[in-house]
């Protein structure tokens, strides 16, 4: 997305908004990173710019949640912990719908962070 010098200086407005072609876009220039690691995946991170904006973001999304009841230790709870991580270990695929919380300021944001801009990027880990 090419901007002229006019843009520029003028943010654009916070929008709830979203373009299938930003998609490719994103998926052209993002880096993603699987956390703590490909073999026990428990969070995907994706940066890059926003095809919006094109501000440097940076979006997480949990693959599996724990509870602080669940604990490491033996018994129930550590059984339940385990195999929720043997389930996150598995080779996986998610769509992962993308929202831009860059640190642009953005008129009309009130409280949010971001311009609205969201897109769909297809992460694969463990195959």
């Amino acid at each position: 997305m090419q901007s002229s010098p006019e843009q520029e200086s003028v943010e654009l407005p916070y929008r709830v908004v979203s373009e299938p072609e930003w998609n490719a876009a994103a998926a052209a220039t993002a880096s993603v990173g699987v956390h703590p690691s490909e073999e026990l995946a428990e969070v995907v991170v994706v940066s890059g710019p926003c095809p919006r904006c094109e501000h440097h973001t940076v979006f997480s999304e949990r693959l599996v949640a724990y509870s602080d009841m669940l604990g490491a230790g033996s018994g129930r709870r550590g059984l339940l912990a385990r195999a929720l991580r043997r389930a996150a270990a598995r080779g996986g695929r998610r769509d992962i719908e993308v929202i831009c919380s860059c640190g642009g300021a953005h008129p009309d944001a009130g409280e949010e962070s971001g311009c609205g801009a969201s897109w769909v990027l297809t992460v694969e880990w463990g195959q």
